[in-house]
Protein backbone atom coordinates (compact mmCIF):
# COMPACT_ATOMS: atom_id res chain seq x y z
CA UNK A 1 0.00 0.00 0.00
CA UNK A 2 0.97 3.60 -0.81
CA UNK A 3 0.36 4.74 2.17
CA UNK A 4 2.42 2.62 4.51
CA UNK A 5 5.39 4.47 6.47
CA UNK A 6 6.81 1.98 8.32
CA UNK A 7 9.92 1.64 5.78
CA UNK A 8 12.04 4.81 4.91
CA UNK A 9 14.23 4.14 2.06
CA UNK A 10 16.75 6.89 3.98
CA UNK A 11 16.57 5.12 7.07
CA UNK A 12 17.25 2.09 4.67
CA UNK A 13 19.97 3.87 3.75
CA UNK A 14 21.53 4.84 6.87
CA UNK A 15 21.92 0.95 8.16
CA UNK A 16 23.60 0.04 4.85
CA UNK A 17 26.05 2.56 5.48
CA UNK A 18 26.36 1.69 9.18
CA UNK A 19 27.28 -2.16 7.98
CA UNK A 20 30.40 -0.97 5.55
CA UNK A 21 31.60 1.45 7.24
CA UNK A 22 31.19 -0.33 10.77
CA UNK A 23 30.08 3.12 12.98
CA UNK A 24 26.92 4.34 14.16
CA UNK A 25 28.24 7.70 15.33
CA UNK A 26 30.47 8.34 11.92
CA UNK A 27 27.13 7.59 9.80
CA UNK A 28 25.24 9.91 11.61
CA UNK A 29 27.97 12.86 11.47
CA UNK A 30 27.97 12.43 7.79
CA UNK A 31 24.76 12.64 7.32
CA UNK A 32 24.29 15.71 9.70
CA UNK A 33 21.79 14.01 11.76
CA UNK A 34 22.04 12.69 15.57
CA UNK A 35 23.23 9.76 17.02
CA UNK A 36 19.89 9.22 19.33
CA UNK A 37 18.28 9.93 15.83
CA UNK A 38 19.99 7.44 13.80
CA UNK A 39 19.66 4.99 16.55
CA UNK A 40 15.73 5.44 16.17
CA UNK A 41 15.77 5.01 12.59
CA UNK A 42 17.80 1.47 13.14
CA UNK A 43 15.73 0.28 15.75
CA UNK A 44 12.69 0.92 13.52
CA UNK A 45 14.02 -1.33 10.76
CA UNK A 46 14.74 -4.01 13.50
CA UNK A 47 10.99 -3.75 14.24
CA UNK A 48 10.07 -3.95 10.90
CA UNK A 49 12.02 -6.71 10.04
CA UNK A 50 11.42 -8.14 13.26
CA UNK A 51 15.21 -8.95 13.98
CA UNK A 52 18.29 -7.73 15.47
CA UNK A 53 20.00 -6.47 12.70
CA UNK A 54 23.39 -4.21 14.42
CA UNK A 55 25.56 -5.47 17.48
CA UNK A 56 26.85 -2.44 18.85
CA UNK A 57 30.17 -2.24 20.88
CA UNK A 58 32.68 0.13 22.20
CA UNK A 59 34.78 -0.18 18.74
CA UNK A 60 31.71 0.42 16.86
CA UNK A 61 28.79 -1.49 15.43
CA UNK A 62 28.79 -4.55 12.95
CA UNK A 63 26.19 -6.28 11.46
CA UNK A 64 24.66 -9.32 12.63
CA UNK A 65 24.06 -12.45 10.89
CA UNK A 66 20.05 -10.96 10.00
CA UNK A 67 21.82 -7.97 9.53
CA UNK A 68 24.43 -9.52 6.30
CA UNK A 69 21.24 -10.71 5.10
CA UNK A 70 19.26 -7.24 4.95
CA UNK A 71 22.78 -5.48 3.82
CA UNK A 72 22.87 -7.56 1.05
CA UNK A 73 19.45 -7.70 -0.33
CA UNK A 74 19.02 -3.46 -0.21
CA UNK A 75 22.60 -3.65 -2.31
CA UNK A 76 20.83 -5.49 -5.03
CA UNK A 77 17.58 -3.35 -4.29
CA UNK A 78 19.62 0.05 -4.97
CA UNK A 79 21.50 -1.47 -7.61
CA UNK A 80 18.56 -2.16 -9.41
CA UNK A 81 16.90 0.99 -8.56
CA UNK A 82 20.26 2.68 -10.06
CA UNK A 83 20.14 0.43 -13.26
CA UNK A 84 16.71 1.33 -14.17
CA UNK A 85 17.20 5.27 -13.29
CA UNK A 86 19.74 5.39 -15.43
CA UNK A 87 18.10 3.97 -18.27
CA UNK A 88 14.89 6.12 -17.45
CA UNK A 89 17.79 9.53 -17.64
CA UNK A 90 19.45 8.11 -20.59
CA UNK A 91 21.58 10.65 -22.13
CA UNK A 92 21.60 12.85 -18.96
CA UNK A 93 22.75 10.47 -16.80
CA UNK A 94 25.62 9.40 -18.89
CA UNK A 95 26.53 13.59 -19.14
CA UNK A 96 26.58 13.96 -15.20
CA UNK A 97 28.02 10.67 -13.43
CA UNK A 98 26.62 11.81 -9.75
CA UNK A 99 22.55 12.55 -11.35
CA UNK A 100 21.21 9.34 -10.05
CA UNK A 101 22.99 9.39 -6.69
CA UNK A 102 21.02 12.71 -6.27
CA UNK A 103 17.69 11.80 -8.21
CA UNK A 104 17.85 8.57 -5.68
CA UNK A 105 18.46 10.52 -2.77
CA UNK A 106 15.27 12.83 -3.19
CA UNK A 107 12.95 9.79 -4.36
CA UNK A 108 10.52 8.32 -1.59
CA UNK A 109 8.64 5.03 -0.98
CA UNK A 110 5.76 6.35 -1.39
CA UNK A 111 6.83 7.78 -4.75
CA UNK A 112 7.65 4.64 -6.10
CA UNK A 113 4.79 3.16 -5.27
CA UNK A 114 3.02 5.95 -6.70
CA UNK A 115 4.90 4.86 -9.76
CA UNK A 116 3.92 1.33 -9.67
CA UNK A 117 0.41 1.69 -8.67
CA UNK A 118 -0.40 3.99 -11.32
CA UNK A 119 1.44 1.89 -14.02
CA UNK A 120 -0.37 -1.52 -12.88
CA UNK A 121 -3.77 0.08 -12.39
CA UNK A 122 -3.79 1.58 -16.01
CA UNK A 123 -5.82 5.34 -14.55
CA UNK A 124 -5.66 7.76 -11.42
CA UNK A 125 -8.61 6.61 -10.85
CA UNK A 126 -8.56 2.61 -10.10
CA UNK A 127 -4.84 3.14 -9.08
CA UNK A 128 -6.25 5.08 -5.90
CA UNK A 129 -9.46 2.87 -5.33
CA UNK A 130 -6.77 -0.04 -5.31
CA UNK A 131 -4.87 1.82 -3.19
CA UNK A 132 -7.07 3.31 -1.08
CA UNK A 133 -5.90 7.00 -1.23
CA UNK A 134 -7.10 9.82 -2.86
CA UNK A 135 -6.80 10.63 -6.76
CA UNK A 136 -5.63 13.96 -5.23
CA UNK A 137 -2.62 12.44 -3.18
CA UNK A 138 -1.45 10.39 -5.81
CA UNK A 139 -1.31 12.57 -8.15
CA UNK A 140 0.73 14.85 -6.16
CA UNK A 141 3.39 11.85 -5.35
CA UNK A 142 3.54 11.11 -9.20
CA UNK A 143 4.24 15.35 -10.28
CA UNK A 144 6.63 15.11 -7.03
CA UNK A 145 8.60 12.35 -8.42
CA UNK A 146 8.76 13.82 -12.50
CA UNK A 147 9.75 17.12 -11.12
CA UNK A 148 12.26 15.14 -9.23
CA UNK A 149 13.75 13.40 -12.37
CA UNK A 150 13.30 16.16 -14.62
CA UNK A 151 12.21 14.61 -17.12
CA UNK A 152 8.24 13.23 -18.63
CA UNK A 153 7.50 9.94 -17.36
CA UNK A 154 3.41 10.60 -17.54
CA UNK A 155 1.11 11.70 -19.93
CA UNK A 156 -1.93 13.04 -19.74
CA UNK A 157 -5.36 11.29 -21.37
CA UNK A 158 -8.98 10.81 -20.61
CA UNK A 159 -8.35 8.91 -17.42
CA UNK A 160 -6.15 11.34 -16.43
CA UNK A 161 -2.41 11.31 -15.67
CA UNK A 162 -0.89 7.46 -16.68
CA UNK A 163 2.88 6.37 -17.19
CA UNK A 164 4.42 6.76 -20.96
CA UNK A 165 6.95 4.23 -22.12
CA UNK A 166 9.68 5.80 -20.20
CA UNK A 167 7.24 5.70 -17.08
CA UNK A 168 6.07 2.02 -17.38
CA UNK A 169 9.79 0.46 -17.94
CA UNK A 170 10.80 2.27 -14.82
CA UNK A 171 7.84 1.15 -12.81
CA UNK A 172 8.31 -2.61 -13.96
CA UNK A 173 12.22 -2.49 -13.10
CA UNK A 174 11.58 -0.44 -9.95
CA UNK A 175 9.31 -3.71 -8.54
CA UNK A 176 11.34 -5.81 -9.24
CA UNK A 177 13.63 -4.31 -6.84
CA UNK A 178 11.66 -3.60 -4.17
CA UNK A 179 10.44 -7.38 -4.32
CA UNK A 180 14.18 -7.91 -3.26
CA UNK A 181 12.75 -6.39 0.27
CA UNK A 182 9.93 -9.14 0.37
CA UNK A 183 13.09 -11.79 -0.34
CA UNK A 184 14.86 -10.15 2.65
CA UNK A 185 12.13 -10.99 5.23
CA UNK A 186 11.50 -14.32 4.22
CA UNK A 187 15.24 -15.08 4.72
CA UNK A 188 15.59 -13.57 7.95
CA UNK A 189 12.31 -16.43 8.53
CA UNK A 190 14.54 -18.65 7.18
CA UNK A 191 18.04 -17.61 9.14
CA UNK A 192 15.66 -18.56 12.85
CA UNK A 193 15.01 -21.97 11.32
CA UNK A 194 11.30 -20.74 10.38
CA UNK A 195 10.75 -21.76 6.69
CA UNK A 196 7.87 -19.34 5.99
CA UNK A 197 8.20 -17.86 2.94
CA UNK A 198 5.86 -17.56 -0.12
CA UNK A 199 6.99 -19.59 -2.92
CA UNK A 200 5.38 -18.02 -6.58
CA UNK A 201 5.17 -20.16 -9.50
CA UNK A 202 3.76 -19.70 -13.05
CA UNK A 203 2.76 -23.13 -14.63
CA UNK A 204 2.51 -23.53 -17.56
CA UNK A 205 0.31 -26.64 -19.05
CA UNK A 206 2.83 -29.22 -18.80
CA UNK A 207 3.87 -28.51 -15.13
CA UNK A 208 0.34 -28.73 -13.61
CA UNK A 209 0.62 -32.44 -14.48
CA UNK A 210 2.86 -34.54 -12.69
CA UNK A 211 6.22 -32.89 -12.53
CA UNK A 212 5.01 -29.68 -10.48
CA UNK A 213 2.65 -31.58 -8.25
CA UNK A 214 5.38 -34.34 -7.29
CA UNK A 215 8.39 -31.03 -6.50
CA UNK A 216 5.60 -29.18 -4.21
CA UNK A 217 4.30 -32.42 -2.32
CA UNK A 218 8.15 -33.25 -1.48
CA UNK A 219 8.89 -29.61 -0.42
CA UNK A 220 5.81 -29.35 1.61
CA UNK A 221 6.54 -32.38 3.24
CA UNK A 222 10.00 -31.00 4.72
CA UNK A 223 8.86 -27.56 5.15
CA UNK A 224 5.13 -27.49 6.01
CA UNK A 225 4.45 -23.87 6.77
CA UNK A 226 5.79 -23.34 3.38
CA UNK A 227 3.18 -20.87 0.65
CA UNK A 228 3.04 -21.81 -2.02
CA UNK A 229 1.06 -19.83 -4.45
CA UNK A 230 0.59 -21.21 -8.32
CA UNK A 231 -0.84 -19.09 -11.34
CA UNK A 232 -1.11 -21.01 -14.57
CA UNK A 233 -2.24 -19.37 -18.28
CA UNK A 234 -0.26 -18.54 -21.38
CA UNK A 235 3.18 -17.80 -21.89
CA UNK A 236 2.66 -14.08 -23.11
CA UNK A 237 0.86 -13.46 -19.57
CA UNK A 238 3.04 -15.54 -17.61
CA UNK A 239 6.32 -14.13 -18.28
CA UNK A 240 5.36 -10.48 -18.02
CA UNK A 241 4.24 -11.55 -14.52
CA UNK A 242 7.60 -12.47 -14.18
CA UNK A 243 9.74 -9.88 -15.54
CA UNK A 244 7.28 -7.48 -12.76
CA UNK A 245 8.45 -9.50 -9.84
CA UNK A 246 4.90 -10.86 -9.42
CA UNK A 247 5.69 -14.59 -9.57
CA UNK A 248 9.63 -16.44 -9.02
CA UNK A 249 9.61 -19.43 -11.51
CA UNK A 250 7.77 -20.27 -14.69
CA UNK A 251 7.95 -23.79 -14.96
CA UNK A 252 6.77 -25.06 -18.32
CA UNK A 253 8.07 -25.83 -22.48
CA UNK A 254 10.77 -23.59 -22.82
CA UNK A 255 11.30 -20.14 -25.37
CA UNK A 256 13.84 -19.05 -27.01
CA UNK A 257 15.05 -15.43 -29.16
CA UNK A 258 13.18 -12.24 -27.88
CA UNK A 259 10.78 -14.26 -25.66
CA UNK A 260 13.82 -14.52 -23.49
CA UNK A 261 14.75 -10.75 -23.24
CA UNK A 262 16.04 -10.42 -19.49
CA UNK A 263 15.30 -14.09 -18.30
CA UNK A 264 17.14 -17.16 -18.28
CA UNK A 265 16.24 -20.65 -18.45
CA UNK A 266 16.76 -24.16 -17.16
CA UNK A 267 16.81 -27.41 -19.19
CA UNK A 268 14.80 -29.93 -17.40
CA UNK A 269 14.43 -32.44 -19.78
CA UNK A 270 12.87 -33.52 -23.45
CA UNK A 271 8.98 -34.10 -23.63
CA UNK A 272 8.56 -35.93 -27.16
CA UNK A 273 4.62 -34.75 -28.80
CA UNK A 274 2.20 -37.52 -29.39
CA UNK A 275 -0.91 -37.97 -31.50
CA UNK A 276 -3.96 -38.00 -28.84
CA UNK A 277 -7.15 -39.77 -28.73
CA UNK A 278 -9.80 -42.00 -26.86
CA UNK A 279 -9.38 -45.48 -26.56
CA UNK A 280 -12.40 -46.71 -28.72
CA UNK A 281 -11.08 -44.16 -31.65
CA UNK A 282 -11.12 -45.75 -35.39
CA UNK A 283 -7.35 -45.20 -35.39
CA UNK A 284 -6.56 -47.82 -33.10
CA UNK A 285 -8.36 -50.53 -34.57
CA UNK A 286 -6.91 -50.27 -38.35
CA UNK A 287 -4.03 -52.70 -36.94
CA UNK A 288 -1.42 -50.52 -38.20
CA UNK A 289 0.77 -47.30 -37.38
CA UNK A 290 -1.32 -44.12 -38.70
CA UNK A 291 0.17 -42.40 -42.03
CA UNK A 292 -0.22 -38.46 -42.45
CA UNK A 293 -3.07 -39.06 -44.46
CA UNK A 294 -5.42 -41.02 -41.75
CA UNK A 295 -4.76 -38.24 -39.50
CA UNK A 296 -5.32 -35.42 -42.36
CA UNK A 297 -8.63 -36.94 -42.64
CA UNK A 298 -9.78 -36.51 -38.77
CA UNK A 299 -11.03 -33.54 -37.29
CA UNK A 300 -8.40 -31.55 -34.92
CA UNK A 301 -8.39 -29.47 -31.67
CA UNK A 302 -5.14 -27.60 -31.65
CA UNK A 303 -3.54 -25.66 -29.57
CA UNK A 304 -3.67 -21.55 -30.55
CA UNK A 305 -1.09 -20.21 -33.48
CA UNK A 306 2.13 -18.74 -31.43
CA UNK A 307 2.68 -21.86 -29.64
CA UNK A 308 5.43 -24.47 -29.40
CA UNK A 309 2.88 -27.14 -29.58
CA UNK A 310 1.24 -25.16 -32.69
CA UNK A 311 4.29 -25.03 -34.70
CA UNK A 312 4.66 -28.45 -34.28
CA UNK A 313 1.00 -29.52 -34.89
CA UNK A 314 1.79 -27.38 -38.16
CA UNK A 315 5.18 -28.52 -38.76
CA UNK A 316 3.49 -32.52 -38.78
CA UNK A 317 1.79 -31.22 -42.32
CA UNK A 318 4.29 -29.16 -43.53
CA UNK A 319 4.34 -29.36 -47.59
CA UNK A 320 1.43 -32.71 -47.13
CA UNK A 321 -1.55 -31.84 -49.87
CA UNK A 322 -4.26 -31.56 -47.73
CA UNK A 323 -3.13 -30.57 -44.35
CA UNK A 324 -5.97 -30.64 -41.78
CA UNK A 325 -7.62 -27.26 -40.38
CA UNK A 326 -8.70 -27.77 -36.91
CA UNK A 327 -12.23 -26.84 -35.96
CA UNK A 328 -11.07 -26.12 -32.65
CA UNK A 329 -8.29 -23.64 -31.54
CA UNK A 330 -8.17 -23.38 -27.89
CA UNK A 331 -5.00 -22.56 -25.41
CA UNK A 332 -7.15 -24.62 -22.13
CA UNK A 333 -5.29 -27.88 -22.03
CA UNK A 334 -8.75 -28.95 -20.00
CA UNK A 335 -11.34 -28.04 -22.82
CA UNK A 336 -8.60 -30.18 -25.28
CA UNK A 337 -9.03 -33.17 -23.09
CA UNK A 338 -12.42 -32.82 -22.86
CA UNK A 339 -12.98 -32.57 -26.63
CA UNK A 340 -11.02 -35.10 -27.24
CA UNK A 341 -12.48 -38.02 -24.57
CA UNK A 342 -16.15 -36.93 -25.89
CA UNK A 343 -15.42 -37.07 -29.47
CA UNK A 344 -13.35 -38.75 -32.38
CA UNK A 345 -11.44 -35.35 -32.89
CA UNK A 346 -7.59 -35.86 -32.02
CA UNK A 347 -5.22 -33.24 -30.66
CA UNK A 348 -1.23 -33.10 -30.76
CA UNK A 349 -0.28 -33.32 -26.52
CA UNK A 350 3.13 -34.22 -24.87
CA UNK A 351 3.31 -37.77 -23.34
CA UNK A 352 3.62 -35.97 -20.24
CA UNK A 353 0.64 -34.16 -20.77
CA UNK A 354 -1.35 -37.46 -20.70
CA UNK A 355 0.48 -39.44 -18.67
CA UNK A 356 -2.09 -39.05 -15.32
CA UNK A 357 -4.99 -39.66 -18.48
CA UNK A 358 -3.15 -42.57 -20.58
CA UNK A 359 -2.53 -44.63 -16.71
CA UNK A 360 -6.42 -44.53 -16.23
CA UNK A 361 -6.92 -45.52 -19.21
CA UNK A 362 -8.96 -42.25 -20.62
CA UNK A 363 -6.59 -40.80 -23.52
CA UNK A 364 -4.10 -43.12 -25.41
CA UNK A 365 -1.32 -42.12 -27.93
CA UNK A 366 -2.32 -43.22 -31.21
CA UNK A 367 0.03 -45.35 -32.57
CA UNK A 368 1.74 -43.74 -36.03
CA UNK A 369 3.77 -45.03 -38.76
CA UNK A 370 8.02 -44.61 -39.03
CA UNK A 371 7.59 -41.72 -41.15
CA UNK A 372 4.90 -40.16 -39.07
CA UNK A 373 7.08 -40.73 -36.07
CA UNK A 374 9.94 -39.29 -37.77
CA UNK A 375 8.09 -35.79 -38.34
CA UNK A 376 7.23 -35.36 -34.65
CA UNK A 377 9.10 -33.50 -32.60
CA UNK A 378 10.40 -32.82 -28.74
CA UNK A 379 10.03 -29.91 -26.87
CA UNK A 380 12.25 -29.02 -24.40
CA UNK A 381 10.65 -28.42 -20.22
CA UNK A 382 12.07 -26.33 -18.21
CA UNK A 383 12.84 -23.20 -15.78
CA UNK A 384 12.73 -19.68 -16.66
CA UNK A 385 13.57 -17.11 -14.36
CA UNK A 386 14.84 -13.67 -14.17
CA UNK A 387 18.55 -13.36 -15.22
CA UNK A 388 19.35 -11.22 -11.81
CA UNK A 389 16.80 -13.29 -9.35
CA UNK A 390 18.53 -14.90 -5.99
CA UNK A 391 16.49 -17.53 -4.54
CA UNK A 392 16.52 -17.52 -0.96
CA UNK A 393 16.78 -20.85 1.27
CA UNK A 394 13.04 -22.21 0.62
CA UNK A 395 12.77 -21.09 -3.30
CA UNK A 396 16.67 -23.18 -3.94
CA UNK A 397 14.95 -26.15 -2.00
CA UNK A 398 11.96 -25.89 -4.00
CA UNK A 399 14.35 -25.71 -7.23
CA UNK A 400 16.41 -29.02 -5.60
CA UNK A 401 12.75 -30.41 -5.84
CA UNK A 402 11.88 -29.51 -9.04
CA UNK A 403 15.27 -31.42 -11.09
CA UNK A 404 15.20 -34.23 -8.70
CA UNK A 405 11.15 -34.47 -10.22
CA UNK A 406 12.44 -34.23 -13.29
CA UNK A 407 15.17 -36.47 -13.28
CA UNK A 408 12.38 -38.82 -11.87
CA UNK A 409 10.29 -38.35 -14.81
CA UNK A 410 12.55 -38.60 -17.38
CA UNK A 411 12.96 -42.55 -16.39
CA UNK A 412 8.93 -42.96 -16.70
Amino acid sequence: MIEETGLNLRHLRLFARICEIGSLNRVAAQANISQPAISVAVAGIEEQFGAALLTRHAAGSQPTPAGEVLRHRLERMESQFSAALAQALGAASQRDASLVARCLERITLRQIKALIALANAGSITEAARRNEVSPGALHRLAHGLQETLGRAIFSRGASGITPNAVGRRLALRWQIALAELDQARDELRELEGRMEGRLKIASLPLARTLLLGRAINSLLERHPKARVEITDGSYETLSQHLRAGLCDILIGALRSGSDLQGLRTQQLFEDPYAIVARPGHPLFTAGKGAELEDLAAMDWVAQRPGTPIRAAHDKLFSGFANPPKPSIETSSLVLTRAIVIESDRLAMLSRRQIAIEDREGILRCVPVSAPVAQRLNTRMIGLTMRENWLPSRLQGAFLGEIHKAAAEMALD
